[in-house]
C-alpha cells in the first residue's frame, strides 16, 4: 500500500512540474506543496500504525504469558540448577502475578535450591576445616566394571594366599617393611570384568600420599589339581560366578607406613585377568595399567563425586 501511494503521488508530482512550465505555474505550484504536505501526513500515519502494531504484538506475547507458564520457566531454570535463572524467571512470574499460586510454588522452588547450595556450602568448610576425617569409610564401593567389598585388612610381615586344601601359599615381607594385606569378595555383572583396583595411601598432613597398588591373589582354589591348572576352576571365574573372594596385599618400607593408613578404592576398572597354561596357578589379575587410575595425591575434595572411596582406615 505504502509502495503503490509513493508511486502515486511521484506520477502527480512529476505531472504537476511538467505542467508548471506553462501558464498557471503558480496554482500549480501550491498544489504540489499541498501534495508534498499529504506524503508527509501520510508518512506520518504509516509510522504511527506500525508503532500500533509493535504494541499490539508486544500486548499479544504478554498476554501468552500465563502464570502456567511464565511457571514452566521458574522449573525449567530450577532443574538446570541455576539459582540465578530461576530467580530472575520468578521475579517475571511475581511481577505480573504477585498473589498467584504458580508464584507461591515458583517461590518454594527457589527456596529449595538455596537451601541445598547454602547446604552444599556447609559441607565443604566441614570438609576443609576436618580434613581426611571427614570422608566416611565404607567397606563397600562400587566401580565402573565391578563392586568390592573389604572384609578385613591389617599390617603384617606374610602376606597369605592360594589356599587348595591343606596348603597355601605366602610371601615374607623383606627386611625393614611390611605387607599391608587384605580379604575382599568382588562382584560383577560381567563375565570378564576389569576390576577396580585397591590403592594404599598413608597420611600426609592435609592429604594422602599413595604407597602403591595392592596386587591380586585368589583367597583360596576348590583344589591342587585346579591350583597347578589340571582342572578349570569355576569358583574363580566370572564367567560362572558373579562374586569371587581374593586375597590383596602390599609390601611398604617401614619409614613409608605413617599412620592413619588408607585404603582407597577407585572405579577406573584396571586388573585384567591374565592366563598362563603353564603357571601355578595358571590365572591371575595383573595391575600393570593400574598407575593411573590413582594420583599421588588425594585431598578431600577428590573423593565428592565418587569416583574414589575409602574402604579402610588403618590406625
Amino acid at each position: 500500500m505504502e509502495c503503490s501511494l509513493r508511486k502515486d503521488l511521484l506520477v502527480a508530482c512529476l505531472g504537476l512540474s511538467l505542467a508548471g512550465c506553462g501558464d498557471g505555474g503558480d496554482v500549480y505550484k501550491k498544489q504540489a506543496e499541498s501534495l508534498r504536505s499529504d506524503v508527509k501526513a501520510l508518512q506520518a500515519e504509516i509510522s504511527a500504525a506500525k508503532h500500533r502494531i509493535a504494541q499490539l504484538e508486544q500486548e499479544n506475547t504478554t498476554l501468552k504469558e500465563t502464570p502456567g507458564v511464565l511457571l514452566a520457566q521458574v522449573r525449567k531454570a530450577y532443574d538446570s540448577g541455576d539459582e540465578a535463572a530461576t530467580r530472575a524467571a520468578l521475579a517475571s512470574l511475581t511481577s505480573r502475578y504477585p498473589d498467584s499460586a504458580e508464584g507461591a510454588t515458583g517461590s518454594g522452588l527457589l527456596q529449595k535450591l538455596v537451601k541445598d547450595r547454602e547446604a552444599k556450602e556447609q559441607e565443604a568448610r566441614r570438609v576443609a576445616a576436618l580434613g581426611m576425617k571427614a570422608i566416611p569409610v565404607k567397606t563397600s564401593f562400587t566401580g565402573d566394571d565391578s563392586a568390592v567389598s573389604l572384609q578385613s585388612a591389617q599390617i603384617t610381615g606374610q602376606w597369605s594366599f592360594n589356599d587348595y586344601g591343606d596348603r597355601y601359599e605366602y610371601r615374607s615381607a623383606e627386611r625393614g617393611s611390611k605387607y599391608i594385606t587384605a580379604k575382599v569378595t568382588y562382584s560383577s555383572k560381567s563375565k570378564d570384568p576389569r576390576l577396580a583396583p585397591l590403592v594404599v595411601y598413608a597420611s600426609n598432613g592435609g592429604e594422602l600420599k599413595r604407597l602403591g597398588v595392592m596386587g591380586f591373589e585368589f583367597v583360596s582354589w576348590s583344589s591342587y589339581a585346579t591350583f597347578l591348572g589340571n582342572y578349570h576352576d569355576v569358583a574363580n571365574d566370572f564367567a560362572h560366578k558373579a562374586s569371587i573372594r581374593f586375597s590383596m596385599g602390599l609390601q611398604v618400607p617401614n619409614e613409608a607406613i605413617t599412620k592413619p593408613l588408607y585404603i582407597v578404592a577407585s572405579s577406573s576398572g584396571c586388573a585384567n585377568r591374565s592366563s598362563d597354561r603353564f603357571g601355578n596357578p595358571p590365572v591371575s589379575y595383573l595391575t600393570y595399567s593400574c598407575d593411573q587410575a590413582a594420583p599421588d595425591v588425594l585431598r578431600a575434595s577428590d573423593f565428592k563425586e565418587g569416583r574414589f572411596g575409602i574402604v579402610k582406615r588403618i590406625d
